[in-house]
């Protein structure tokens, strides 16, 4: 997870490759400096800790109910307390923000909920903000029509009044 978090961090294409100029452009050498010399490197924040490895983990098993390591999109709706809509669920599941490495259009890998996680947790990235642009752009015109969020949100909210009864 560690590494796919630098991925996530440095890798701007998402082709799985870093090259020699976003690497230098990246603060990354600098950090692996750092962990290199300091004794307990969940104190290194810039990058995921041990424990924070441990908490996304023990999300993604609760989650993958019948434990293959793949989440399907029932399961993956569970997600939070079913935090998501349904459309945001099918938009996620459709791979419109971003293709699945899973290698199954319906199944969603380890690898592909921990990028999810990246995009939720932390939603001032640019690549935080195209994930969830495309999971809003319900029309995919690479614009936002005032109907969209508010067809998402209404569909959310619906949800959430059904599990507050």
């Amino acid at each position: 997870m560690c590494i796919r978090d630098r991925f996530y961090s440095v890798d701007t294409n998402d082709d799985g490759k870093i090259t020699f100029r976003k690497f230098k452009k990246s603060n990354l050498f600098q950090v692996l400096k750092v962990v290199d010399n300091e004794e307990d490197i969940n104190k290194v924040r810039q990058y995921f800790s041990y424990e924070h490895f441990y908490v996304l983990y023990c999300k993604f098993w609760e989650l993958d109910t019948d434990h293959d390591f793949f989440i399907n999109k029932e399961e993956f709706s569970r997600y939070s307390g079913h935090a998501l809509s349904q459309k945001a669920v099918d938009r996620v599941f459709n791979q419109v923000p971003r293709k699945f490495k899973s290698g199954s259009r319906d199944k969603m890998s380890y690898e592909d909920f921990i990028w999810f996680i990246l995009c939720e947790e932390d939603k001032t990235t640019k690549r935080s903000l195209e994930y969830w642009f495309k999971v809003i752009d319900l029309d995919n015109l690479s614009l936002i029509h005032i109907s969209e969020p508010t067809r998402l949100l209404s569909i959310s909210y619906a949800v959430f009044c059904l599990k507050k009864k």
